[in-house]
């Protein structure tokens, strides 16, 4: 099986180390000084656990450079695994990659992601995923296994099922990721866009990690976001659990992490451009399809967008 990972920062980084454990081929997709490193000197992994791993466990496409003809259409399965804010690009890198009865799927944050997908590519090759494994670099070529977690995989719009699947479970349970097969791929999709909505802006504009939302009050601000966006969810048709198990789910999440930075609070200290308009504003959008008020992530996009 040859496995593409696209846009192979932290997370992509860590899933192809994790991988070029198993007998998979694999292709990453890089930019800058860390896609240097991977071609040049493979990638160190520490923290959960520790590894070198050499450059010639895969072959990297560099961002910067044209996608040669080569490797058109080679790959049985596609990982998407940039940031939203880079999803166009590495769409048009997927497009070029994934063979005609091949398998992709994306663990950007937020929602409206997978539609796309199968616009692009047709219901029957898109998958829902998402991860709880925590990863961040320190410096090209280097990536900290920071949290063991999982990776969530489920269908779309295509109803793929766990056999269906299985070679690709597989292949991630070789490599150490611990992947779920979950039955409903759209809950699983908004239980994670529901977590992301009401921690990544009120840490990010705090500038405190994930811990400091369990204050009785940012709690229930936190508590507040999260069930606006659960009736929109709702309202989509999707069979979300009860307020009360939402907010046990919340609560669980930020004691776990209590000591992770998020990602849009270190996209707001690094200066880079958030997740916001897949996040908190693609809740506000959903919400005026529907007709639904939703001033308080209205509010925090806001906010957030002004910090640029």
């Amino acid at each position: 099986m040859r496995v593409g990972i696209v846009g192979a920062g932290s997370i992509g980084s860590l899933i192809a180390g994790c991988l070029s454990q198993t007998s998979c081929d694999l292709l990453l997709h890089s930019r800058g000084l860390h896609a240097a490193h991977l071609t040049v000197a493979g990638l160190c992994v520490d923290g959960v656990d520790k590894r070198k791993i050499s450059s010639d466990r895969w072959e990297v496409l560099l961002e910067e450079q044209p996608i040669p003809d080569s490797v058109r259409s080679s790959c049985d399965v596609v990982l998407m695994t940039g940031k939203s804010s880079a999803f166009d690009r590495h769409l048009e890198v997927a497009k070029h990659l994934l063979r005609q009865d091949g398998l992709v799927c994306t663990l950007a944050n937020g929602l409206g992601h997978e539609e796309r997908l199968v616009h692009a590519f047709g219901p029957q090759r898109v998958l829902a995923s998402t991860t709880t494994h925590g990863a961040y670099r320190p410096e090209p070529g280097h990536v900290h296994w920071a949290g063991s977690g999982e990776m969530s995989i489920g269908p779309f719009m295509h109803p793929h099922d766990k056999e269906s699947v299985g070679p690709l479970l597989k292949l991630l349970s070789d490599g150490g990721l611990n992947p779920q097969w979950q039955e409903n791929g759209r809950v699983m999709l908004w239980n994670k866009m529901l977590l992301n909505i009401a921690i990544n802006p009120i840490a990010g504009l705090l500038g405190k990690e994930n811990g400091a939302l369990l204050e009785p009050h940012l709690f229930e601000s936190s508590v507040s976001v999260m069930l606006e966006g659960a009736r929109i969810a709702r309202a989509e048709g999707v069979p979300l659990q009860e307020d009360e198990e939402l907010v046990d789910r919340l609560r669980n999440v930020l004691v776990k992490t209590s000591n992770n930075y998020c990602s849009m609070l270190q996209d707001v200290r690094a200066g880079r451009e958030t997740e916001i308009n897949s996040l908190n504003l693609e809740i506000c959008r959903r919400g005026e399809i529907l007709g639904l008020a939703t001033p308080l992530n209205q509010l925090l996009s806001s906010v957030i967008q002004d910090l640029r």
